[in-house]
């Protein structure tokens, strides 16, 4: 996860890297690269194949093999990144050119190895860490909102579904009395003695889970609604035949997907809320 995060800061540092290696290599071309037309290895071999003579300086020799374009001084740059010097025949490059140039070579590599060492390196490092660390830290700033969100989510949707499922038991049990007047909205008590101690028995409990709506807001809270016929079992844990509101709470908790802390402080919360 953190490399994914760090991903496009890494993606700018290969960027930033390669526009330095860019300069290293055009500049070590132009300091040790051969000149406009000169082409010693044509002419006296590869250096690692000769001995030190006047005609064909091996420095010169072995610029213009590692350094003879801009592509090979990049190449060869990097290679010294990695602290790898070593000519085809196993030499030394950098002995050779050392002896070859003398101080000013000396001066530019070691220069030049500083600031790579204990700079470029350390900048990148230090850049793709900090990327990784604020990523992450953004990430769990997110998914703590996401459960501050889901939290209050579960809980209204919790207070929806025991109220429609108060409105639509009373109403049953209104119509089975034979009384026409429905029950208005305004007289659900959502608060106060009795809306918790309401208990469905089993075929009341059956006609509110046929209710669409009450069907919905299960759906909303991850509560699988294919198994409604066996749900009153869950909900009457102690085998009365019948479930109060707080039953279906828990009923719902065990229900609700993978239980989470903060499903439980959801649920406990809904039913506070309504007594």
């Amino acid at each position: 996860v953190g490399f994914v995060i760090g991903l496009p800061s890494l993606l700018w540092v290969l960027v930033i890297f390669l526009a330095v290696l860019y300069m290293q290599g055009l500049i070590f071309r132009i300091l040790f690269g051969p000149g406009q037309g000169v082409n010693y290895i044509a002419r006296c071999g590869y250096p690692d194949d000769r001995v030190e003579d006047k005609d064909c300086p091996l420095h010169y020799l072995y610029g213009e093999e590692f350094f003879g374009n801009v592509p090979a001084a990049m190449f060869t740059a990097f290679r010294f990144m990695l602290g790898d010097y070593s000519t085809r025949g196993g030499k030394s490059i950098v002995v050779a050119l050392s002896v070859g140039y003398g101080a000013v070579f000396d001066v530019v590599f070691v220069s030049w190895m500083i600031v790579v060492i204990f700079g470029l390196f350390n900048i990148i490092t230090a850049i793709f860490v900090d990327s990784t660390t604020a990523g992450l830290k953004h990430n769990e700033v997110k998914r703590k909102f996401v459960r501050q969100y889901e939290t209050r989510f579960v809980r209204r949707k919790l207070k929806q579904l025991l109220l429609r499922m108060y409105e639509v038991g009373m109403k049953g049990r209104r119509r089975r009395s034979h009384v026409e007047k429905e029950v208005p909205n305004g007289d659900i008590p959502t608060s106060g003695f009795g809306f918790e101690q309401i208990e469905l028995k089993r075929e009341e409990f059956n006609e509110v889970m046929q209710d669409a709506y009450v069907r919905d807001l299960m759906q909303e809270i991850d509560v699988d609604i294919s198994m409604t016929s066996a749900m009153f079992d869950t909900c009457d844990n102690d085998g009365s035949g019948k479930v109060s509101m707080e039953d279906v709470v828990n009923a719902m908790m065990k229900l609700r997907g993978e239980p989470q802390k903060n499903d439980i402080v959801a649920c406990w919360t809904a039913v506070r809320a309504l007594q």
